[in-house]
């Protein structure tokens, strides 16, 4: 939900999740939770500002991306800009290069979890079926993520990073067209030999730099995938980036959709769970705030 901070109305973005649900349990919440904490070293990753909890939900404090997501950007457009489409693809690269060196695989990579902050910055967001502690060679079994971005080792065998560069590879193809490259329907079985046996339609007016890129990420054997394999950054579609100044956030966005105020928007009362007497539900070492979130200004 969207919410302001009262002192200060700062908006802010909560996601509400309840205690022991089927989905949700503290393993996988706190996971969410520390991986928020640990983003704050990557600008373009989503972190939180505070964690707390009710006896019956916990409640993740995030910054509000204003732009809203790329996913929105492609239904609005269909398409998008060589030159944004490089400029935020370039910033997820930095985004996942930070994860996989922490061990993390985000395993949801897609449109709609990449979102546009107020300065016109990506930021890579929802880590709920995030897989922590790939070091090395590492590798696990389970599937997850969305239809259509999906690698196709995720949908049958043990797999490791290189899952993020496909579903990389794959909302690229979608920023650029419009469209999935392969289709999301039918069995795990036929989406495998689906992706073994076809190739994506490329459009004649996508460049000849991206035309060689793309191939390269949506490779069925990920030990060939340009991302986990090969320095991608040094690819020629990336040439006029200059990776240093793009990581301190010095390059020009596309745009910038900037901070709206919290008195633009009505307020709603929401319904939380009702709250029971069970002390067990609390979770110790749980509730947060992050210290340098000037909430006090």
């Amino acid at each position: 939900m969207l919410a302001s901070f009262r002192p200060n109305k700062q908006l802010v973005a909560i996601k509400v999740l309840k205690k022991q649900s089927e989905e949700n349990n503290f393993l996988t919440i706190a996971k969410e939770a520390c991986i928020l904490r640990i983003s704050r070293e990557c600008a373009f990753l989503c972190h939180s500002y505070a964690v707390f909890q009710s006896e019956l939900e916990a409640f993740l404090v995030q910054e509000y991306c204003s732009g809203k997501s790329i996913g929105e950007m492609i239904l609005r457009k269909g398409n998008l800009p060589e030159s944004r489409i490089m400029f935020y693809t370039a910033e997820m690269v930095v985004a996942l290069q930070f994860l996989h060196a922490k061990g993390i695989i985000h395993r949801d990579l897609k449109p709609d979890n990449i979102l546009v902050d107020k300065d016109g910055h990506i930021k890579i967001g929802d880590f709920g079926l995030a897989q922590v502690g790939m070091i090395g060679e590492k590798k696990v079994r389970g599937i997850a993520g969305t239809p259509g971005y999906r690698a196709p080792e995720l949908l049958w065998t043990v797999y490791n990073a290189g899952v993020d560069w496909w579903s990389f590879g794959a909302t690229m193809y979608a920023m650029a067209t419009g469209e999935l490259p392969f289709s999301p329907l039918g069995s795990y079985l036929n989406q495998i030999l689906t992706i073994n046996m076809y190739q994506p339609r490329y459009p004649q007016y996508l460049s000849e730099e991206m035309l060689d890129l793309l191939p390269k990420l949506l490779r069925f054997d990920e030990t060939q995938r340009l991302g986990l394999h090969g320095n991608i950054r040094e690819h020629a579609f990336y040439s006029t980036i200059n990776w240093e100044d793009l990581e301190h956030r010095r390059l020009k966005p596309p745009f910038q959709p900037g901070m709206p105020s919290s008195d633009d928007f009505d307020e709603y009362q929401v319904a939380f769970s009702p709250q029971s007497s069970n002390q067990e539900t609390n979770w110790r070492y749980f509730s947060y705030v992050d210290p340098s979130w000037k909430w006090q200004e």
